[in-house]
């Protein structure tokens, strides 16, 4: 199904990931076991994130009220459930969230999980210390109305960490992005299941990073920093780092200082670290 006959609603986006939650169908152990919790914590950590969660988790975490924003399956709930926070998660997909719900209860985890719109997050203003949103807000048809919940759930002071895909030089240069995908097909570079076997020929980069989850997701952006800067400049502080490089897109596994360094100037996201 092309882009143009998806309906980019609110309502299509919690379908796919309902549907299709994150990595179910790519992990070989059932779904829902401690099994795959644990593999999708690897694949999470070491593939999304090439081992290095600095800058995710705050330093001074202890005490604080974190909201989990498009939470998925929990893997932030099972890093914060170790450190001493008052959890709360929420995801758009109530199937999504039955798999976080069960996750707690696999490892006895303290928090609150619910459906919740990322658009729309339904909690107090200045409510929560940190909000951590890693791959999410690029999905949503409103993504600045998204940032402005954001900040107006923080406390004056309070924190955010949030993963968007990220407008690189590549996806910028018209000829360049068609050179990259004609070397994927030409070499087969590609990701697996979820119909995503097509995106060496995605007709733009929009279509591309909608494709990276699957074929038949709606909503997929890509942002440049001065567009970013724009999106969150009610911020008083903004800092940027780029990650993610999925080994799974290529058959050779490479040492994890160099996956870090190619990451770090190549990767397909970016982080928003942002204070109010």
């Amino acid at each position: 199904m092309r882009k143009s006959a998806m309906k980019n609603t609110v309502d299509a986006v919690r379908d796919f990931w309902d549907a299709r939650p994150l990595l179910v169908g790519e992990i070989e152990q059932p779904v829902g076991t401690r099994a795959w919790f644990e593999e999708f914590d690897r694949i999470k950590t070491n593939d999304g994130f090439c081992g290095d969660l600095t800058g995710w988790v705050p330093l001074d975490a202890d005490n604080k009220r974190i909201l989990d924003l498009g939470c998925g399956p929990g893997y932030w709930n099972r890093l914060f459930g170790k450190l001493n926070v008052e959890y709360y998660g929420i995801d758009i997909s109530p199937k999504t969230v039955e798999l976080a719900e069960l996750s707690q209860q696999l490892y006895g985890l303290p928090g609150q999980i619910a459906v919740g719109n990322a658009e729309q997050i339904d909690f107090p203003d200045e409510y929560f210390d940190y909000v951590v949103s890693e791959g999410v807000i690029h999905h949503t048809p409103n993504t600045q109305g998204c940032i402005d919940e954001i900040y107006r759930v923080l406390v004056q002071g309070g924190r955010a960490a949030i993963g968007v895909y990220y407008r690189n030089f590549i996806f910028r240069s018209p000829f360049l992005f068609r050179q990259v995908l004609g070397a994927m097909r030409f070499l087969k570079v590609t990701m697996k299941g979820r119909g995503r076997e097509r995106m060496a020929w995605a007709d733009t980069p929009e279509d591309f990073v909608r494709m990276f989850d699957g074929a038949d997701n709606p909503i997929g952006k890509a942002y440049t920093i001065v567009q970013l800067r724009q999106m969150f400049r009610h911020f008083s502080e903004i800092r940027f780092a780029r990650y993610c490089l999925p080994l799974r897109m290529v058959k050779d596994n490479i040492p994890n200082c160099l996956h870090k360094l190619i990451a770090s100037r190549f990767g397909l996201m970016i982080l928003v670290k942002v204070k109010k």
